[in-house]
């Protein structure tokens, strides 16, 4: 029984062909002593074809999981790609609520321009009553609840969110005022004080303003968007700018004395003439900006971002007295590339 199961399992394991060769080798040299030619030829061809049928199985036994895995990866990047767009999707789909709610935002902010027009007749109204430039404090109340209600928000901009938040309605109303002569008064006409530094104009939108020879001390336009703006011999005497952008604005002829410009935006802007004694430029960005100012002395300057030619630049727009007291008090230092600042000596 154990020598029948050994015949048919070396049957599997060799071969049938293999087998016969091996049995005819066998029963040749056992019966005649010696092997035929075509016996030996058989069986050294069986023995070829079986190592080279299992080299085959080996050869696919191996390189069968190395297909299997490329295959896995292809598809796993196919999948990656799908996700990615769905993530792509999901994070546009979330842009358009934000410019959604941004809309709905803004629609219900420009509702209110109609009651600010309505508050700024009744101030009009009010000082043309009244001959000591003075409004009440009902109507005082109502401009400064309105200044503070217009808050600032993003809105859709060339099919994107602006940058930056922002008030146009803030902006709206001081142009109102100005445009109306009111601002002068303003700065007297309230019984508590000057009324202007009490409204709310920070975030103000006002990109390519034009505000020439106005009276705005104390005013706060911290935050604000004045790029590209005309502010000429108009007094900001202590007016707050600090993080408001006026790249590109000409100031000339304008008071900032004891002004706040501190992290202001203020590239390319001109000071042509102006007066900034013991203004507040600190970490403001002044690259390209113009300081042929009147008085320089005092300013704080400290961390301010500057060009690396600002000091020769200086010395073509400043008198001698004014460059000797900067170049005396800072130094510019480069912080990394292309990063120049000014610090104290």
């Amino acid at each position: 029984m154990g020598w029948s199961f050994f015949k048919r399992s070396s049957g599997m394991v060799l071969g049938v062909k293999l087998k016969t060769s091996i049995e005819n080798f066998l029963n040749e040299i056992a019966d005649d002593k010696r092997v035929s030619r075509t016996t030996l030829s058989d069986l050294l061809s069986a023995i070829i074809l079986r190592l080279t049928r299992v080299g085959f199985l080996l050869v696919l036994t191996a390189v069968l999981p190395s297909i299997l895995l490329i295959f896995q990866t292809y598809y796993l990047a196919k999948q990656t790609t799908y996700i990615k767009n769905q993530s792509a999707l999901f994070e546009q789909q979330n842009n358009r609520l934000d410019q959604q709610t941004y809309l709905q935002e803004a629609e219900r902010r420009g509702s209110v321009i109609v009651l600010l027009d309505n508050v700024i007749k009744d101030v009009n109204d009010e000082l043309d009553r009244n001959s000591s430039n003075k409004i009440s404090n009902a109507t005082t109340g109502r401009l400064i609840a309105l200044s503070k209600m217009l808050k600032p928000y993003r809105y859709l901009q060339n099919d994107s969110l602006t940058k930056r938040i922002v008030s146009p309605e803030r902006g709206y109303l001081l142009l109102s005022l100005v445009e109306s002569d009111l601002s002068p008064r303003l700065s007297l006409s309230s019984v508590n004080g000057s009324l202007l530094e009490r409204l709310d104009f920070s975030y103000a939108e006002l990109p390519k303003a034009s505000i020439i020879t106005e009276d705005l001390l104390n005013i706060d336009l911290s935050h604000a968007d004045l790029n590209n703006s005309i502010l000429s011999g108009t007094d900001f005497k202590n007016a707050n700018f600090s993080e408001a952008t006026l790249e590109n604005a000409k100031l000339n002829l304008a008071n900032f004395e004891y002004a706040n410009f501190s992290m202001a935006n203020l590239r390319r802007t001109n000071f042509s003439k102006a007066t900034v004694s013991k203004a507040n430029f600190r970490q403001a960005d002044l690259r390209d900006s113009r300081f042929n100012v009147r008085r320089l002395k005092d300013a704080v300057f400290t961390n301010a971002r500057v060009s690396k030619t600002f000091f020769q630049d200086l010395e073509k727009q400043l008198d001698k007295t004014e460059y000797n007291w900067i170049t005396t008090k800072y130094k510019i230092v480069e912080v990394d590339d292309d990063n120049f600042q000014l610090l104290e000596k």
